[in-house]
């Protein structure tokens, strides 16, 4: 599991974004906003990129 290489593979697709590991789940804080979000197949692809990097699960910290 690398969170250097998924987010670089995040910033390859556009999205810029911090990515932290807790356990197998990749945590993703975006810097800005992401309107694609609200699209399933979307998130589902943006899961299995995180996958193809060791990754078990991926989770979106929201800031409020």
């Amino acid at each position: 599991m690398s969170t250097a290489q998924l987010e670089q593979a995040l910033r390859a697709r556009g999205i810029e974004a911090t990515v932290d590991a807790e356990g197998a789940v990749a945590v993703m804080r975006l810097h800005g906003d992401d309107p694609q979000l609200a699209d399933p197949d979307y998130r589902r692809s943006l899961v299995a990129l995180a996958a193809e990097h060791g990754f078990r699960n991926l989770a979106l910290e929201v800031a409020g």
